[in-house]
This record gives structure tokens, sequence and C-alpha cells, in this order.
């Protein structure tokens, strides 16, 4: 068993500009900029290659992405950028690739990029910074994660078109 996600990749663009931000706080544990991502749908100890099956299933459309208004706190101490209008999208791939759960076991999908976890301050520096833009996500992506002491190694196993947002 392992745990693996299904996510939208960041635009390189978006990455280039949140490289660009301040990111030396060092009661704030930062992320890798190459595993920034959107995750849609995790699971925390599965059989990859079951889930690989029902991923190539997904019938779900593109969707648009918006970021921000501005860096904020998702629960205690995640650092993390806001990015709405993913919800569609998430339920589509949550009914694909668990039917037979009732919308009510499954937790809310809150759309978010974690830039890191705050351990030892009260507040990020980052925290309430602007930052806004959007992007169209037109592929999902099955990965694989693996948890080390210098953090998770992720492994794309597939990739899956979407359908165009509007036909």
């Amino acid at each position: 068993m392992v745990r693996a996600f299904i996510s939208a990749a960041i635009p390189a663009q978006v990455v280039v500009e949140l490289r660009g931000l301040n990111r030396s706080q060092p009661e704030v544990r930062w992320t890798n900029p190459d595993h920034w991502h959107v995750t849609v749908q995790f699971f925390g100890h599965c059989d990859i290659e079951v889930v690989e099956k029902n991923f190539l299933e997904i019938r779900a459309k593109s969707s648009t992405a918006v970021l921000g208004p501005r860096i904020s706190r998702l629960g205690k101490s995640n650092l993390v950028l806001p990015i709405g209008g993913l919800t569609g999208l998430a339920r589509q791939v949550q009914e694909s690739m668990e039917p037979q759960k009732s919308p009510k076991h499954q937790l809310p999908f809150v759309g978010h990029l974690t830039l890191g976890r705050i351990k030892d301050a009260n507040r990020a520096n980052l925290e309430g910074t602007p930052f806004s833009g959007s992007f169209v996500v037109t592929e999902l992506q099955l990965v694989q994660s693996v948890l080390g002491g210098e953090g998770p190694t992720h492994t794309t196993v597939n990739r899956l078109q979407l359908l165009p947002q509007f036909e």
C-alpha cells in the first residue's frame, strides 16, 4: 500500500512568480517548489494499480483555477495560497474515484497550494501578502508520494487530459 494523490499542476509562470516571494523566514518549513500542485483528491493508503485504473476512467471538464486573493493560513500551521474555482472538478473526480461513497463521508475540498508549514512562530511574514491570477486546468496527474527524511518524493504515475470546459 502506498500514498497517492490526484493533482493539478501549477503552471511554470505562476511558479516563477511564487519563487519571487521572500521565503526566508526560518520559522517556516518551506515546501519544495518542484512539488507545488493543487491536490484534488488524496489517498492515504491505497493500491496504486486500482487507483490508476479508476483514474483513467475519470471524465471531467477543464476548470479555471483562481489564485488568491492573498496568502493565508489553512488550519493552525499551513501557509497557503488559496485556489478557488476547482470545487466542481474535485467533485467530478471524487464521484469517479469513489462512486459508492456518499458526499457526507468525504472531506470537503479546499483548493490551495501549500507554501510552507509554520513551526515556531505565531505568524508567517508572507501571511496577508496579495497574490492573484488564474489558469485553466486541462490535465490531472496521478502522483505516488513516498515520505522520507528529506521530505516526500513524488512520482507521476499517469496523466489524464480533461474534457474542454465549453462544448
